[in-house]
């Protein structure tokens, strides 16, 4: 009888195989196998229940039809090529967000918080793949700023919705992180800054459809009357934005590249829509976006081309024949007088705001504030014209003060003094792009101390995706930035000059 084949005791056996001579292997399912068959069973039952809680979605609100599709696509994208989902979401955020806001409802984040997981997801399997691809000196632009903003929650007075709120920083901080795994050299930077400016197409195209209709931001201000905003929640989103698209789409314009490799008619385009979206962002009637775009390009005429400077000496003069331009500069110097039943300006009420909050906070809050959310959870307490609303901060500053104390502030401006060091480094092998993505962040830090730039998530995204793809080709080119910490800014000041490439 053949050892294959023999019963008896004593007889060799194949190895691998039970008494009968069959696979193991062939008896028994694998792991692997009862794994799969558990997820189908459970995912067909997700979806089960899922299609009885969307029927009563839509009977809602009809928008929700395009949620559970939209759902599948990004989980198929999400697993057969996540590189073009982060793409793809890149280039349609923007103009997807009356649909994202619409499909949201008060108890989760709807369609908008699956994209938000969908990004923090991909920051999470990109940096799994090749975690060796974010340098340190990048996760320290971030990370002490997220923890802090961990660390509130705990104590937060309001947890469900600041848990939200968390979440969308998370997400803003995974655009920072997934812009290493995009850009690998000058071609790929290239090439996503187009992509964003192409985001913003879309966008433009929205706002000058609803500037020629007259779909004018509905407020109760009288004097913030007939400001627009395009496909956001708010004019300020749309103008920030817009300063950001211009700083981008300028620095694609000017840079060595560019100029030696593109025709003059793309040259050309390049001006014709930077003027499309300085005339949008005088749209918008928001005075600091306005300041922070001056400043952007009075800082590239000062150090690249003078002619820029009379540019920005002929253009207020032209915007204040405008009425409209007119009335909003003037109102700042209407209402600021605070007495009984005075109507205050935007400024002076924020002002109100801001000394009512520092001075009802206790001594002993000031290291680690009163938690995430603080502000708006007590606003209607300390501040006298409250009138028993909840109010934002209207400053990042006053809010991180509030929330999470002097160290939670002290974390918030590190994020920009770290990604400074990081561009400040840069200056003698890209003068334009260090000069440009400096003056982004410092137009950014001063707007914040008077808006509630936390709130406006899908700017966020983009600010600091493009500020994640500038510190990716700063490390690529310069790998002893990422490994070696920075100079500080105050040290031997070089002139701006360009290297060669």
């Amino acid at each position: 009888m053949s050892a294959t084949s023999s019963p008896l005791k004593g007889t060799p056996r194949p190895q691998g195989l039970n008494p009968y001579g069959n696979d193991r292997r062939s008896r028994w399912p694998g792991w692997r196998t009862l794994f799969a068959a558990a997820a189908l069973a459970a995912g067909c039952m997700v979806m089960g229940l899922v299609c009885v809680v969307m029927g009563d979605m839509v009977a809602q609100k009809p928008v929700f039809f395009v949620v559970l599709p939209v759902a599948l696509i990004v989980a198929f994208m999400f697993v057969a090529n996540p590189k073009a989902l982060l793409l793809t979401i890149l280039l349609l955020r923007a103009i997807a967000n009356p649909v994202l806001e619409e499909a949201r409802f008060a108890s989760f984040g709807g369609l908008g918080g699956l994209v938000n997981l969908a990004v923090i997801l991909l920051a999470a399997v990109f940096w799994m793949r090749e975690p060796r691809r974010i340098p340190r000196v990048a996760w320290m632009v971030w990370l002490p700023f997220i923890a802090m903003q961990a660390v509130g929650l705990l104590y937060s007075p309001d947890k469900l919705p600041e848990l939200r709120t968390f979440l969308g920083t998370l997400s803003t901080m995974a655009m920072f992180v997934v812009a290493f795994y995009v850009v690998d050299d000058w071609s790929s930077f290239d090439r996503i800054l187009k992509l964003v400016i192409w985001s913003s197409v879309p966008v433009a195209i929205y706002t000058l459809i609803a500037i020629a209709r007259g779909d004018v931001h509905v407020t109760n201000d009288p004097a913030a009357m007939g400001r627009y905003k395009g496909p956001f929640s708010h004019p300020n989103i749309l103008a920030f934005y817009l300063v950001l698209m211009q700083g981008v789409l300028l620095y694609l314009w000017k840079n060595a590249r560019t100029l030696a490799t593109t025709t003059t008619a793309t040259r050309l385009a390049m001006a014709g829509y930077l003027l499309v979206l300085l005339a949008l962002l005088a749209a918008t009637k928001t005075r600091s976006a306005w300041m922070a775009a001056g400043a952007m390009f009075f800082l590239y005429g000062l150090l690249f081309e003078r002619r820029f400077l009379l540019y920005l000496l002929l253009v207020p003069l032209l915007a204040l024949l405008v009425p409209d331009i007119r009335d909003r500069v003037l109102d700042i110097g209407q209402g600021n007088v605070v007495v009984q039943y005075a109507k205050l300006n935007s400024f002076t009420w924020r002002r109100v705001l801001w000394a009512d909050a520092v001075s009802w906070m206790a001594p002993a809050r000031y290291l680690f504030g009163y938690g995430s959310g603080g502000f708006f959870f007590n606003s209607p307490t300390f501040f006298s014209l409250s009138g028993g609303m909840t109010t934002g901060a209207h400053s990042v500053a006053v809010q991180m003060l509030f929330d999470v104390g002097v160290v939670g502030l002290a974390t918030y401006y590190w994020k920009y003094l770290r990604a400074a060091q990081i561009f400040w480094r840069f200056r003698r092998d890209d003068a334009l792009l260090s000069a440009m993505f400096i003056a982004l962040l410092i137009g950014y830090v001063v707007v914040s101390l008077s808006d509630n730039m936390l709130s406006y998530l899908v700017f966020n995204w983009f600010f600091w995706f493009v500020m994640g793809a500038g510190c990716a080709i700063v490390c690529r080119v310069r790998p002893d930035v990422g490994h070696r910490a920075p100079r500080t800014l105050g040290r031997r000041a070089r002139p701006w000059s360009v290297r060669p490439a």
